[in-house]
Parts: C-alpha cells; structure tokens; sequence
C-alpha cells in the first residue's frame, strides 16, 4: 500500500511540475492574453472529455473486479465514438479529435487502477504531460513556439502516444475482447450509464465550479485577467496533488475491502494527512511575494499571490473533501458528491453573475471559494454526521 501511494505521489508531482514548466513556457512567450486563450480552449477539450467519459469514467475502477472487461470497454468505446460525431458538428475537429484520444487513454488508465497495477496507470497519466512539454521545450529551443496552435499539436502527439500504451500494457485484454450479443450490450450499457452517469454529472458540475469563472471573467473583463486567474487557479489546485494521489490509492483499495468500519478510518486517516500537507503548502503558496510571480510568469502576472490567498479559503476543505468523495465512491455511491457538485454550481453560477461584473479577479476567486466551501460542507455532512 504504501509503494502504491508513494509512486502515485511521484507520479501526480511529476505530471504537476512538467504541468507547471508549461505553463511558464507559454506565459513567458505568448503572454497573459494568449495564455487566457490558452486556458479556455484546453477546458473546452476538457468539457469534451467529461461528455466522451460519460459513462467510461472512474466507475470502471470499482466495475472492473466485478465485471468482464468486454463488458465493460466495448459500451465505453461505442459511447465514445457516438458523442464524438455529435460534438464535431459544434467545435474544431482537432480539438474533438484531441479528446476522443484523452478518452480512450483515460478509460485505458481506470481499467489498469481497477486491476491494481497502479504502476503501469501512473506510467501512462505521466506520458501526456512529458511528451507534451518535450515537444513545447524543442520548439522554444528553435524559436518555433510562437502561438496557442503550437500548443494543441502537443497535446495531440501526446495523447497518440499515451494512447499506444493503454493498449500496449492491456494487450492481453484487448486480445480476448468478445462481442456482447445485443441483449448484453444493452444491460452493460444501462449498468455502465447508472453508475459512470451520476458520477460523471457530479464532475462535471464540479469542474464548471473549477473553471466556470474563466467564461464569465472572460466575457465582463477580457482574456488578460483569465490568464492570470487560470496560473493562479493551477497553483492553488497543484497543492491538493498529494490529496488526490491519496485519495486515488485509497479508492483502489476501498473498492476491494468490504469492512465499513475500517474503510471509514482508513479514510479519516486519510484526511487528516492530506489537511495538514495541503494547508502547509498553501501557507507557503500565500507568502510569495508579487515579485516572484512576475519573475516566474513574466509581466502581468503579479498579482496572483493575491488571488491563491482567497481561493486558499475554498481549497483546502475541498482538497479534504476529495477523500470523503473516493469513500462514497469506493461504496458505490456516486450520488452524495454529485449532489454537493450540483449545489456548488448553483452558487459559482448566482455569486459568479454578482461578484465578478463588480470585483473582476477577486469577485472570481471569492466565488470560487464559496462553491468549494459548499461542496465540502454537504461531503463533511454526509461523511462525519450522517448515521
């Protein structure tokens, strides 16, 4: 248990520091107003990801030791391919086409962590980030890095090669796929859709409530604040990696342990861990003085010391709250976070139209915090105080 942890850790800081390294990169050269434009269309790939994975999501993990894996990636792919016609008839096609490639590679890696080989899952999580920003880092060194398309060349050569993997470490599987007769894809398809649908509304209300604010920042007060609000948002949300890495691991191995009592104190256990290193690595994130950040980002982007210290109010009890969330998770229960998701909507959306057109930055950051707030509190409910 422990290696598992401590190589899901290095795994997650690794993806977050090359995440980081390309992130100077592109502000550095193109700027705060392209790295804005950088930041909404990567969320747009991303919004496309969460529709592909509707049903192919994180519930493979807890599907995967009770079901064939026929069962269970042929309704995914078939998903997949569906909601990519659809959604190419709205947005570019490479960027449809970038995350049809993110969906097969993510579905690959919750197969291989349903399995427990949370090596070979790591493995393949840290290809996309590596390849990504080698390809970035030649480009800068011929001075070729010169605009956002740049960008999505990368994540494209990235998620071909992350996606070659997948298929390569589960080449035994793939070998051995048997079509379903239509009976049996019809009830994988309503099984996959009643767990991977709840939860995968649950998180997409949960990434609106991350990155909501990009929209409406960017349509009351231009590309140039999202640029700093999204470096500031990326470092405020890097901190809760070590939460995550936990909460990964402890989602493989509560999916496996059926004793509720010690599934609970594994994961208070859990809590309190990730409390402590989060909190200690926001404090530190805070004391930044603007000069670091200017230094770092380049020009314009001095101001996001100021912006991580408000979103430090909703960060750190949502960072904890991702383990009430794997808890729920590893129990089948997909619907209590989705819930507290949902809920946190409603308040990025109400407190969003009110506080960003009159306080830009700090009204996004403010409503940012009160949405994870929110989502903690219903979590912490449910978890500590719910008999």
């Amino acid at each position: 248990m422990i290696r598992k942890i401590l190589h899901t850790i290095f795994t997650k800081f690794s993806s977050a520091g090359l995440g980081f390294l390309t992130i100077i990169l592109i502000s550095q050269i193109l700027g705060v107003e392209a790295k804005g434009e950088q930041a909404i269309m990567v969320y747009n790939i991303n919004l496309m990801l969460m529709l592909f994975t509707l049903i192919g999501n994180s519930t493979l993990i807890y599907l995967v030791p009770r079901k064939d894996f026929s069962n269970l990636i042929i309704p995914s792919f078939l998903w997949v391919g569906l909601s990519a016609i659809v959604v190419s008839l709205f947005f570019p096609n490479i960027c449809v086409l970038i995350a049809l490639l993110a969906a097969i590679s993510e579905i690959n890696q919750f197969i291989l962590l349903g399995k427990q080989k949370v090596a070979q899952a790591n493995t393949l999580k840290l290809l996309y980030p590596l390849i990504s920003f080698s390809y970035i880092l030649i480009l800068w060194f011929f001075d070729r890095f010169t605009k956002v398309e740049d960008f999505i060349t990368a994540m494209f050569i990235a998620y071909v090669v992350s996606l070659f993997y997948g298929v390569f470490v589960l080449k035994d599987e793939y070998r051995n796929i048997k079509l379903p007769s239509a009976k049996e894809l019809k009830a994988d398809f309503k099984n996959l859709f009643k767990l991977g649908f709840t939860k995968q509304i649950g998180y997409i209300a949960q990434s609106m409530n991350y990155r909501l604010c990009f929209y409406i920042l960017g349509f009351y007060c231009g590309e140039r604040l999202v640029g700093v609000y999204s470096n500031a948002v990326s470092l405020s949300e890097a901190v809760m990696l070590f939460g995550s890495s936990l909460a990964l691991v402890q989602y493989s191995s509560l999916s496996n342990n059926n004793n509720e009592k010690s599934s609970k104190e594994f994961s208070w256990k859990m809590c309190k861990i990730n409390g402590v290193f989060t909190a200690l690595a926001l404090l530190v994130l805070s004391l930044l003085p603007a000069e670091f950040y200017s230094f770092v980002f380049g020009k314009g982007f001095e101001n996001i010391g100021q912006v991580i210290r408000l979103l430090s109010i909703g960060i750190l009890p949502l960072s904890i709250a991702s383990n009430f969330t794997q808890y729920f998770y590893a129990k089948g229960n997909f619907k209590i976070s989705t819930y507290a998701s949902l809920i946190g909507l409603v308040v990025t959306i109400i407190c969003g139209l009110i506080l960003i057109p009159k306080y830009a930055i700090t009204g996004a950051a403010l409503t940012a915090s009160l949405s994870y707030l929110t989502t903690f509190a219903i979590e912490f409910y449910f978890f500590v105080l719910k008999k």
